[in-house]
């Protein structure tokens, strides 16, 4: 398997300290923060575009994934419709910076509608936006996050959407902390895209992020059904710093998940790139 991290967990580095600092700690890839006046947006001009693509792979690093950050359960018509048209966007974006894989969200469970009203929602707008990233070979990772920890449910939207191009990112965190591991990783296993992985622990009730192996989470767990799974690519880590700025720095973190990772997947017989 390979090695990634979101930079969602260094918001103060720069684009060259991030590949700086990939290459040095040996991560095969990043994943980028698709947000504006950040790493990369939906701004971003043709010429900024290529200037990136071209930095990442000069240096050898792979823009394994783009953070977007799209909803499409909302009540509003013209709600539902900006979403998507960003979506189509972040589709561009990526195949612009050589990036195979975008992250989407399914959003919060709309109180207006029922269980089927809210997947048959999200996947209206999937099949919107599906046939593009076939066109320009996207993978579409629909991340367990949200109303959509529950394999169940993020199964169901697969199944709606019904193309080669939507498939799971899988929050090993969020799945852990509402259904054991192996209900939901037996239910996306053939249509698992992309994972993230992050430690957390309970306290008082909330759930908090954590150095990696302080936590709750069965790291070991997700990678003993990931290995016998066959799942061969990416584990990133998602370390929270642009929202919880207390946490530590990339600097201390991004090293101890490397270390932890191929730890444990040489416990669990798998390789490490």
């Amino acid at each position: 398997m390979k090695l990634s991290f979101a930079t969602l967990g260094c918001p103060n580095w720069t684009l060259e300290q991030i590949i700086t600092n990939a290459k040095t700690l040996g991560y095969d890839g990043v994943e980028l923060r698709g947000v504006n006046n950040e790493h990369v947006g939906l701004a971003e001009p043709p010429e900024g575009r290529q200037r990136i693509r071209q930095l990442f792979a000069s240096a050898g690093i792979e823009i394994c994934s783009l953070m977007g950050y799209t909803t499409f359960t909302n009540d509003e018509e013209a709600k539902q419709q900006a979403n998507i048209e960003a979506a189509l966007q972040y589709v561009d974006l990526a195949r612009d910076l050589g990036c195979p894989r975008l992250r989407v969200f399914g959003g919060n469970w709309s109180p207006q509608t029922d269980c089927t009203g809210n997947i048959d929602r999200v996947v209206a707008c999937l099949k919107q936006i599906a046939p593009r990233a076939e066109q320009h070979g996207v993978q579409l990772c629909l991340e367990t996050h949200d109303a959509w920890t529950r394999g169940a449910n993020l199964r169901a939207v697969l199944d709606g959407v019904g193309s080669p191009a939507i498939g799971a990112c899988w929050d090993v965190a969020n799945s852990f902390s509402v259904e054991p591991l192996e209900q939901t990783f037996g239910v996306i296993r053939d249509r698992l895209f992309h994972v993230h992985l992050k430690d957390t622990r309970r306290v008082a009730g909330k759930i908090r992020n954590v150095l990696p192996g302080e936590g709750e989470v069965d790291w070991e767990g997700a990678l003993r059904l990931l290995h016998g799974g066959g799942y061969r690519d990416y584990l990133s880590f998602e370390w929270e710093k642009k929202w919880e700025p207390e946490l530590a720095e990339p600097e201390v973190v991004f090293p101890l998940f490397h270390r932890r990772c191929r730890e444990l997947l040489r416990k669990v017989g798998a390789s490490v790139r």
